[in-house]
């Protein structure tokens, strides 16, 4: 929640700018109180961190003015303004699209678009953002950010010569805008780094479809299945370990507890199911997995990767404990480099994408289903945990 908050609030104000574009004549007298109270609240929620009862009941209330102020002024952009960020923090989705569409008919400026565009994708919406991206001409001399939205889009789809193509499109005076250089410069160098090994990916892709014989399994969410084909000649144990789990039902109504924007979308913690004692986030299966990303034959984190979760480990920020996987998973939303060394891929969606872009924290994994596999036991070797004993052993035993 307090990551999502931030990168809406961080929107709201960049989207707030916009206004500064329009000038609407004659400004009411209740404008300024208006503002004034959005400017308080939005300090005030800063200042928290979140949003919580009382301040979803204070916007509510600021929202409510609009709907009056804005019913009596329907063109003042800066009223749509401010309800697109209020309605951003009460989470309306529907209501966000509506004002970003009534300002669209009511100014062609680029900035509006790429500001719809960039709040789809903060939210995951990446169908919606390239949509905005290419359904208009845009000036990349003057907007050379939704080049790079776009650019960001095609990654999200592993389509890496395309978001080359996107990049390479911007003008120099577009490089020239604050940022926009090194922004670019970063998507580049990551597409062309990618795409070295998106050869030996489709190869292997190929490889399993023609075969036939690798395990499918669906993940049945509440926003929808998400069929998934596992990479069990890369990573056996790691397979063995998800489908005996699966099979045993161990994954039934768990809940996505980690959900980041861009990032990855994370479940399989038996903490968190509802009225679990446990915290969300530091359960498993009572033991834990030998990694598998140190084969030489391992996969990677494209999109649409399914991968293991692993405890990160406290001496070394932004590292992971050896052989710390168990049952929490995750699937990534972006190619994600940064996992590829220490995190073990172990299958990748082959339908349903776009109800993993719609998965928000806490939805319910209402179960795992077995799609196909072959006919035999899959039965993970797993490590005991310090301190617990293997299952067999002797209570009296060490």
């Amino acid at each position: 929640m307090l990551t999502r908050f931030l990168i809406i609030l961080a929107l709201s104000t960049t989207t707030l700018a916009i206004s500064t574009a329009f000038a609407t004549p004659s400004i009411p007298e209740d404008w300024t109180s208006l503002r004034a109270e959005y400017d308080q609240l939005k300090t005030y929620m800063a200042s928290k961190r979140r949003i919580g009862p009382s301040e979803r009941t204070a916007l509510q209330a600021l929202q409510g003015r609009l709907d009056v102020f804005l019913g009596e002024n329907p063109e003042d952009r800066r009223a749509i303004v401010l309800d697109i960020n209020v309605a951003s923090w009460l989470g309306q989705t529907e209501r966000v699209d509506d004002d970003y569409e009534r300002l669209a008919m009511l100014t062609d400026a680029d900035a509006v678009w790429l500001a719809w565009a960039e709040r789809h994708l903060a939210e995951n919406r990446y169908d919606d953002a390239g949509s905005l991206a290419r359904g208009r001409e845009y000036d990349l001399a003057e907007t050379p950010g939704i080049a790079i939205l776009d650019a960001r889009v095609h990654m999200s789809n592993n389509e890496f010569e395309a978001a080359l193509a996107v990049i390479d499109s911007i003008p120099e005076d577009g490089l020239a805008k604050p940022g926009i250089r090194t922004k670019a410069n970063r998507i580049r160098g990551q597409a062309q780094r990618w795409l070295a090994l998106w050869t030996q990916e489709l190869a292997l892709r190929t490889a399993e479809e023609d075969a036939g014989t690798a395990p499918i399994v669906q993940l049945i969410t509440s926003r929808g299945p998400v069929t998934i084909l596992l990479h069990e000649d890369q990573a056996p144990n790691t397979v063995a370990n998800f489908i005996e789990l699966s099979e045993r039902g161990f994954y039934n109504g768990t809940r996505f507890h980690r959900v980041e924007p861009n990032f990855v979308a994370q479940g399989g913690d038996p903490n968190s199911r509802p009225g679990s004692i446990g915290t969300a986030g530091t359960g498993g299966r009572g033991a834990q997995l030998p990694d598998e990303a140190a084969r030489t034959d391992k996969r990677r984190h494209f999109a649409g990767a399914l991968a293991m979760a692993k405890a990160p480990d406290p001496a070394k920020p932004g590292k992971s404990i050896l052989n710390s996987a168990s049952s929490q998973f995750y699937i990534v939303l972006e190619p994600a480099e940064t996992l590829n060394a220490e995190y073990t891929v172990f299958g990748r969606v082959i339908d349903g994408m776009e109800a993993v872009h719609r998965l928000r924290r806490d939805d319910e994994l209402t179960a795992v289903m077995t799609i196909s596999r072959p006919d035999r036991e899959y039965k993970a070797t797993t490590i005991p945990l310090p301190g617990i004993p293997a299952a067999g052993t002797p209570l009296d035993q060490p």
